[in-house]
């Protein structure tokens, strides 16, 4: 019989809000960065996945076209005409019980994995992932390919 993989864990779940203050369970406009620590049931170590979740109207006011270039929406591709989004997650209600219900059930989704890059991997479609860019140089090198040269997250990494 063979080893059960990896199977990933929620340790624990951080809310950064962007007023300062948790807005009421039922809020219909509120945005928060929530940062995800998630690591494999078998460890107590855990890796951060980072996500915003606000309300459809709280993305209009960060996100419309007249705030481009600015804030969260300040990485406009040059040409002014594409604002890539990643990591953002919409909510009609402030509710941490269903956001955290959601990360339970993508975290249940995406395991057993073979092993803790290939689930970290899969939860990072969902939720950026920490060390995607590391994960992706690995397998880039196993392959007898370069590292990448781009990277719209970690410029810093690439120099």
């Amino acid at each position: 019989m063979g080893s059960p993989g990896v199977v990933a864990d929620v340790k624990q779940v951080l809310y950064h809000w962007w007023d300062n203050t948790e807005p009421e369970v039922g809020a219909r406009h509120f945005g928060v960065t929530a940062q995800v620590l998630i690591g494999s049931t078998d460890s107590d170590l855990a890796d951060s996945f980072d996500v915003i979740l606000c309300s459809p109207s709280m993305f209009a006011d960060r996100f419309g076209v007249e705030r481009w270039g600015h804030g969260f929406a300040e990485d406009v591709l040059p040409g002014g005409e594409v604002l890539p989004v990643r990591g953002v997650w919409l909510m009609k209600t402030w509710s941490p019980a269903a956001f955290e219900a959601a990360v339970e059930r993508l975290v249940t989704a995406v395991s057993p994995g073979p092993d803790w890059q290939t689930v970290a991997a899969r939860i990072g479609r969902h939720l950026p992932w920490e060390y995607d860019y590391r994960h992706d140089d690995q397998l880039n090198e196993r392959a007898g390919l370069p590292r990448r040269k781009h990277s719209f997250w970690h410029d810093d990494y690439r120099t």
